[in-house]
């Protein structure tokens, strides 16, 4: 679309606007009488329209009416099946999102079902049934889990996980993200395009309000309403999912074909989350502009903003994968989610590499101490099984089998964390949260068996018990003092 077109179409949209909803097909047969092809266009700008910004969501919902039940907010305090619905969370793609218990398993869960007044709507009912069929297929841990499909008289709904934590919207309403922070939540989220592409799916209206950032780190994608599901196909064919001429999704976050309502495939969610990686970046839309109209119209013609500029503690990797993602032509884009991550993860990798394995990098300090503890640890078993034989019977295997315990998990946990760091660096903070207290508790139970052992022989082996009381000691000082020193030193300015 060159600029005059865009020119003459913004104001036939402007002028359809003016006209009363009766009149304006009349009106738009009028004026796009030779060219039915600008009529599409601006009938698709119209049906994306509302009286908020409408390029903060989707063009279906845009009328305010869509998702006016006569239900209203009645549904909360009531009962559902197995479901007590004990909140409004939202609307969502096709209706009112709804916080549930699930009575049956005691958790809470959410509950989408239709608006009262579409129920009977065999369209928005298939829909529903696609989002179900959709999501239920994807076992991803960055994607919300459904549970199940339920038909209740009319009533139709899905069943899913809830997710409790902030969109991503609020994390850019705080301005630049941190970039290594930026980098893991990137990654985070093209893991689970990858794992919807490789099922075929196209989720169509990725965007901050549906990725939700719990308060551990991790990512969910929620909200598969617009998802699009066909049997796998290769990675790198081109599986068009959509026919020409329809619109759905979020027009600020959409690719200038989906605006243009054209056939559409995985790359067009590769085009949002470029968006959403600008904005993570700076605080900013790529294209925004002072009006709606325009920011569209940026879409569409504009260029691909240098995110350095904006932001220049970004990475020059990181704006070239931006200024991929943000490509007019789907071509010159990532094909899909796997080889965008097989670039953020190069990303990544390239960021924490070390030029050097010197002393004087804390990072390598802190692998260092992961590993020494972890060989340490397997190391006095020997000592103790040991002890084992020379007190013998039950006793004996009531020193041995803690210890062996404590060695298990703590060192498999801390060589764990080492090798995550050296290979899934993204994925470190993660773990390290997940780990952490396993890991201090086996510590801790580890110098307790020690101490305890070498106590019990000291009349016998004085030697080994010397060994024992001095490795329990140090393990000590060691965890609860020398670590949390590199860890800090490590992780502070990182995380």
């Amino acid at each position: 679309m060159n600029p005059e077109r865009w020119e003459q179409l913004k104001k036939i949209f402007e002028a359809a606007l003016e006209k009363d909803a009766s009149g304006r097909a009349a009106f738009l047969d009028e004026v796009c009488r030779s060219d039915q092809n600008l009529r599409k266009e601006v009938q698709v700008l119209l049906d994306s329209y509302g009286d908020d910004s409408f390029l903060e969501k989707p063009a279906y919902e845009a009328v305010p009416d869509l998702f006016q039940s006569e239900a209203g907010d009645t549904l909360v305090g009531k009962r559902i099946g197995a479901y007590e619905i004990t909140g409004k969370i939202g609307h969502g793609g096709m209706g009112i999102v709804y916080l549930a218990r699930d009575t049956r398993l005691d958790r809470p869960v959410a509950i989408k079902m239709l608006a009262p007044k579409y129920t009977g709507n065999p369209q928005f009912r298939e829909r529903l049934r696609r989002e179900a069929r959709a999501a239920a297929r994807l076992s991803h841990p960055g994607i919300a889990t459904v549970y199940s499909f339920e038909e209740s008289g009319d009533a139709l709904y899905i069943v899913s996980e809830y997710v409790q934590g902030s969109p991503l919207s609020k994390l850019i309403e705080n301005g630049p993200v941190p970039i290594p922070q930026l980098i893991d939540i990137a990654i985070q989220i093209s893991r689970a395009l990858a794992a919807a592409h490789e099922e075929g799916i196209v989720h169509r209206d990725l965007k901050p309000e549906n990725v939700t950032r719990t308060e551990s780190g991790s990512v969910k994608i929620l909200d598969f309403g617009l998802a699009r599901f066909e049997p796998k196909t290769d990675l790198n064919s081109d599986a068009r999912l959509t026919h020409s001429g329809a619109f759905l999704g979020t027009p600020a976050y959409s690719s200038p074909e989906q605006l243009l309502g054209s056939e559409v495939d995985r790359r067009t969610d590769i085009f949002s989350f470029g968006v959403m990686l600008y904005e993570l970046a700076t605080g900013g839309h790529p294209f925004g502009a002072t009006d709606s109209m325009s920011t569209i119209a940026r879409i569409l013609e504009g260029d691909v903003p240098d995110l350095t500029q904006a932001n220049p503690a970004v990475p020059k990797a990181l704006d070239r994968i931006v200024r991929r993602c943000l490509q007019k032509k789907p071509a010159d884009r990532f094909g899909n989610g796997r080889e965008l991550l097989e670039e953020l993860e190069q990303l990544s990798l390239g960021r924490r590499k070390l030029p050097d394995i010197r002393p004087s990098s804390t990072l390598w300090w802190w692998q260092f101490h992961q590993a020494c503890a972890g060989f340490g640890y397997y190391g006095m078993l020997y000592p103790m099984w040991r002890v084992k034989q020379w007190i013998g019977g039950a006793e004996g295997s009531l020193y041995f089998f803690p210890a062996l315990i404590a060695v298990g998990v703590a060192a498999n946990l801390r060589l764990h964390l080492w090798f995550t760091s050296r290979f899934y660096a993204s994925e470190l903070p993660d773990q390290r949260r997940k780990v952490s207290r396993w890991i201090r508790w086996a510590d801790w139970l580890f110098v307790i068996m020690l101490a305890i052992s070498a106590i019990r022989i000291h009349t016998m082996h004085a030697i080994i018990a010397t060994l024992l009381m001095a490795v329990a000691i140090g393990s000590l000082v060691a965890f609860s003092l020398i670590e949390p020193t590199t860890t800090r030193a490590a992780f502070d300015r990182k995380e």
